[in-house]
């Protein structure tokens, strides 16, 4: 069915309650970012307490709790125990796979999936993820087979142990609306990074970092997308500028002009696109799901430009007529661009939606919102004095990057490193890629094929 708006939908949808009173809610019929606005959520500030919820969603199960106690009566009925040796028994495997909390200790891929996250945030966080970084089936089968792996190499107590792991098919809902994916551009390098992590460590903290690296790249990478709305490119990552967390650094830098003050600019607005969206997709039923992207491609000729313009010309108006309590909202004139009537419509849309959060009480809602990616992105970010804060690679993650660029290759050409740097939305000007290659040089990491830059390679970190 074609794009078709209802402004009975509209009305009639959790937007607003018995009374007719209007809330600036979203989800309901577009999920964008799983982030809220009671100021009273604390916003997800590490990723390790939800690898569980992950990989669980992942294969759409859910876990059976086992604590030491139930875990040893199961192994007492295959394994032969001594007279009066049941207690200890029961304590050897509570300190060998259990933690003090009396969660599984996450020993390989199976036993992370036993840590569940019981929070509502970091379940929705979880969700996101699978969501909008990979295809599902895709990263299924990739777990799948890095389990199996890890099963072949396990010890005979191990295999015992992860054989009495118990699982529940997670219920599918046809009310379960998942989270809408605006860039593809960092999907194929997840999956690869995700098989790569899978295969080469049983270590959670790489499936932590991958999973911090990705979170950020791909909602820094949404919001910027979101900020050009119908002009927005859905397989192409928009340079974002890092920094060195050693090198000197000044306001004349990409770093400064085209990293964090870009993407905060962008970040400040992503719960009025949130209500902005949940508002264009107020449509029938059997309709599509679209965002700016999408709506921009159904525009093949004026007629269809036209008609959608017009559906949110009148869903604009009803939104407007709904908020009465934002008279600068009432002064907002209609804008005539170049970029079409459609594009000015939603344009005005996303006018109305922000001005009544800056000139009203709702913007405390709005700022916390924003807060929680806002604080996120601390872990990307150093203060640089008078420049204030720009977004920062560590030596930590500088290597981890690298180690996913160049995977189980011998070597790569350092040309084709930075470019596998900016398939993960990280983009290095000429002096920081000169400070990286000096940095490999000192790990004695480069080899150089002649004395031409572009022979210089990388050797592969082990």
């Amino acid at each position: 069915m074609s794009y078709q708006i209802s402004t009975k939908i509209f009305c009639e949808s959790k937007m607003f309650d018995s009374n007719r009173k209007f809330y600036h809610k979203s989800g309901y019929r577009f999920k964008l970012f799983p982030f809220v606005t009671q100021p009273n959520s604390d916003p997800v500030l590490e990723l390790e307490p939800l690898i569980g919820n992950f990989l669980c969603m992942i294969e759409e199960k859910t876990v059976k709790e086992i604590t030491a106690q139930k875990l040893s009566e199961l192994l007492r009925k295959e394994i032969e125990i001594g007279i009066g040796q049941e207690a200890f028994f029961e304590n050897m495997i509570r300190w060998l796979f259990f933690n003090a909390d009396g969660k599984v200790r996450p020993l390989n891929l199976e036993m992370m999936e036993q840590v569940i996250s019981s929070k509502t945030s970091e379940n929705r966080i979880a969700e996101y993820l699978v969501d909008v970084l990979g295809d599902r089936q895709v990263l299924r089968v990739e777990l799948k087979r890095a389990k199996r792996k890890a099963l072949d190499t396990s010890n005979v107590l191990e295999k015992l142990v992860l054989s009495k792991l118990e699982y529940d098919e997670r219920k599918a809902s046809n009310q379960n609306l998942s989270y809408f994916r605006i860039t593809n551009s960092l999907k194929e390098s997840f999956e690869e990074d995700f098989k790569y992590v899978l295969e080469n460590s049983k270590r959670s903290r790489d499936l932590v970092s991958l999973l911090e690296l990705y979170f950020f790249t791909y909602t820094a990478q949404t919001s910027l997308q979101l900020k050009r709305f119908l002009a927005g490119k859905r397989d192409e990552n928009i340079p974002l500028y890092f920094c060195l967390e050693w090198e000197k650094t000044s306001q004349s830098r990409s770093c400064f002009t085209e990293g964090w003050q870009k993407l905060q600019a962008a970040i400040e607005e992503i719960f009025v696109h949130a209500i902005v969206l949940e508002i264009l997709n107020q449509t029938e039923k059997d309709c599509e799901l679209v965002d700016y992207i999408r709506i921009a491609e159904m525009i093949q000729n004026d007629a269809d430009d036209s008609k959608i313009a017009s559906q949110i010309d009148e869903i604009t108006d009803c939104y407007r007529k709904a908020i009465s309590d934002c008279p600068t909202m009432n002064e907002l004139q209609r804008k005539v661009t170049s970029e079409g009537i459609t594009a000015d419509a939603i344009h005005y849309l996303f006018e109305s939606v922000k001005t009544q959060f800056e000139e009203t009480t709702r913007d405390r809602a709005n700022k916390s919102y924003v807060s929680k990616f806002e604080r996120y992105c601390h872990k990307f970010l150093k203060n640089r004095g008078r420049s204030g804060l720009m977004l920062n690679l560590t030596e930590e993650t500088l290597i981890f990057i690298t180690k996913l660029c160049i995977k189980n290759q011998k070597q790569m050409r350092l040309k084709d490193v930075f470019n596998a740097f900016e398939k993960r939305g990280i983009f290095l000007d000429s002096f920081s890629k000169e400070q990286v290659a000096s940095y490999y040089e000192k790990l004695n990491l480069i080899e150089k094929k002649s004395d031409s830059g572009d022979a210089k390679y990388v050797k592969r970190i082990l």
